[in-house]
């Protein structure tokens, strides 16, 4: 992989997981990134910390890097596991 330029700060945002993918045009995806915080009833709520539009091929890629087959098998129209 090549140097990765950031000519700005970029603010690091802490992820829990893949909260939604959409597809938003053919070969576009919408993903939506979540972390857990303390509700005002003082239960936990999953709050969206980013999204993203990626290509189908981006997507794929993610997910295989980050370990979300989840997100995977949703792209590639495969059921979800019992075990997520």
């Amino acid at each position: 992989m090549s140097n990765l330029l950031e000519p700005v700060v970029i603010l690091d945002t802490f992820v829990q997981g893949v909260g939604r993918v959409e597809e938003v045009s053919a070969g576009l995806f919408r993903v939506s990134y979540y972390a857990h915080q303390r509700g005002f009833d003082g239960g936990q709520e999953r709050v969206c910390v980013a999204k993203f539009i990626v290509t189908a091929d981006t997507m794929v890629a993610m997910a295989n890097a980050t370990g979300a087959r989840e997100a995977a098998r949703r792209l590639i129209g495969e059921s979800h596991s019992p075990m997520n």
